[in-house]
């Protein structure tokens, strides 16, 4: 273990040892009236594995009310949710704010707090005491005394980690199928231009994940664009953010039948590609989890982390096929695509 490393692990400790009080001697024993969950972190694919829980709770529930604490970057996700009741704002990383929050938060007097994050900070444990909530649900947190409840490792998907704490709150037979977004706008938007293109059973292609290790080189895009060509004659839209589009417009010069949505804003865009798509190919775990959520086929690219794949694996009903790398998605060989896949 290198010196920052134990470092950061001595300053856990230390705020564990301040921060960490036993927050209940109180049983649940019934349904909670109020439930918060902690999102500020969170991004797309988390947010859409986690989907059904707002869903699962209005429904065996519907006076029960959920509040979320977003930031200004991921409020989007879940403002027009119809399932939430409330929205609270937060500053990530920022302690005097998340002071702030905890004391608004607390005089709301919620009886369930719901944070499945693996790794606390002290900031975050300083902000969840803060919310002097009557219960704390947490994922291993087994050594933590202000989790009055913890869902076990057992090796599952992060939506049974959710599953797992709404049944240690009451909740009973949880469907986990996804709620994927659907904005008007964008919907009518690509119907628009999937028509006035005469694209259909197409394949969407999503070339750049988080992270470098996720992001295909221009070397690589044109090996698997190559290869698709040689095994399909199907029409491929390349999915896209403003930062990179005019580099993937250059690929619609130089190959035919391969398309790129120049006006892409969000991932709105995106989500309603990959809707009217037959196939989705992508080593990005949020449009997998998008996919998945549609019921599309999938041709998805993880690394060799097997603790990532165990949480983040497609939860796809749909055929899927899973291709493994061990640094970098550069290092997939595409060869291992089957044509049959691609039908």
């Amino acid at each position: 273990m290198n010196i920052k490393a134990t470092l950061r692990k001595a300053r856990l400790a230390i705020g564990k040892a301040i921060l960490d009080s036993k927050n209940t001697d109180l049983i649940l024993s019934e349904i909670p009236n109020k439930i918060l969950f902690l999102r500020h972190d969170g991004k797309i694919g988390d947010y859409v594995v986690s989907s059904f829980v707002f869903r699962e709770i209005k429904k065996q529930s519907p006076q029960t009310q959920i509040g979320v604490v977003c930031s200004q970057k991921n409020r989007y996700l879940f403002e027009n949710n119809p399932y939430i009741d409330k929205l609270y704002l937060v500053k990530t990383k920022s302690i005097p704010d998340y002071i702030r929050g905890g004391k608004q938060l607390a005089k709301e007097q919620y009886d369930v707090v719901i944070d499945p994050t693996v790794t606390l900070r002290n900031r975050d444990l300083l902000f969840l005491r803060t919310i002097s909530a009557k219960h704390y649900v947490g994922y291993q947190k087994q050594k933590y005394r202000l989790f009055d409840l913890n869902v076990e490792d057992r090796k599952q998907h992060f939506s049974e980690i959710y599953q797992d704490a709404l049944a240690l709150i009451g909740f009973e037979n949880i469907e986990t199928q996804y709620d994927v977004p659907l904005n008007a706008t964008s919907n009518q938007s690509i119907k628009h231009y999937l028509y006035e293109n005469q694209i259909r059973n197409y394949i969407a292609l999503n070339l750049f994940g988080a992270g470098s290790a996720r992001r295909f080189s221009e070397q690589k895009i044109n090996e698997l664009l190559s290869c698709l060509k040689q095994h399909s004659d199907k029409p491929i839209v390349l999915l896209t953010f403003p930062e990179v589009t005019a580099k993937l417009c250059s690929f619609t010069k130089k190959y035919k039948n391969i398309f790129v949505y120049e006006k892409t804003k969000s991932v709105f865009d995106s989500i309603e590609l990959i809707r009217f798509a037959d196939l989705l190919i992508s080593p990005d775990t949020a449009t997998v989890h998008i996919a998945s959520g549609l019921s599309k086929k999938i041709i998805a690219f993880y690394s060799s982390d097997e603790q990532n794949f165990i949480h983040w694996h497609p939860n796809n009903q749909a055929e899927t096929h899973i291709l493994r790398f061990r640094k970098s998605v550069n290092d997939l060989d595409f060869a291992a695509i089957k044509p049959e896949w691609l039908k």
